[in-house]
């Protein structure tokens, strides 16, 4: 399964924390940790260096404390356990799978769940409220119920539904709209 994943695995960059002006660039790799920094500083001496990269196999990185309180210190104690999960293996294969795959197995899902999924992480979030997910979750209703319809006889209902309308979204999912003016 590994080897469906992109080289990239886990990018960030961002400022050290204050009084520091560097910047840190960090990237996985399913080989390697890269950690450039560039040193920022309004004093003389610091103005003629040059960007620092740190490159180590993934193996080596578990065991380098340094760069671990390193990487804490300017990105966080979730990134670097995340960081750490990513260099022994531990990889979150449904939030990387392509969002056509996701949408097909996620259009299976009651609105209830679909509500829970969206709260996970912000990339369900996302995929939960576009349109192309609901487009395929109304084309799996119209064929259950048109499978539905084919095995059981239903009597004549008073109450016809139209569906070649909008897909009808829970209240919780539906968007604010509001005007710019």
């Amino acid at each position: 399964m590994t080897s469906l994943l992109q080289d990239t695995l886990y990018e960030a960059q961002r400022q050290a924390p204050a009084p520091s002006k560097d910047f840190y660039h960090f990237t996985i790799t399913k080989k390697e940790v890269i950690l450039k920094s560039w040193k920022i500083s309004v004093r003389a001496e610091h103005r003629k260096t040059l960007p620092r990269e740190v490159r180590k196999p993934n193996s080596e990185f578990l065991e380098e404390e340094e760069m671990h309180k390193q990487i804490q210190r300017v990105f966080g104690k979730d990134t670097l356990d995340y960081v750490l999960n990513l260099c022994r293996g531990h990889c979150d294969f449904i939030v990387r799978m392509p969002d056509k795959l996701k949408i097909c197995i996620l259009s299976f899902l009651d609105t209830n769940d679909i509500k829970q999924l969206s709260e996970t992480c912000k990339t369900f979030q996302k995929l939960c409220s576009s349109e192309e997910f609901w487009e395929k979750v109304k084309l799996r209703r119209q064929e259950k119920h048109t499978n539905a319809v084919q095995r059981v006889v239903v009597p004549a209902s008073p109450k016809v539904r139209n569906y070649n309308q909008k897909p009808e979204r829970p209240v919780w999912m539906q968007r604010r709209r509001s005007t710019l003016f």
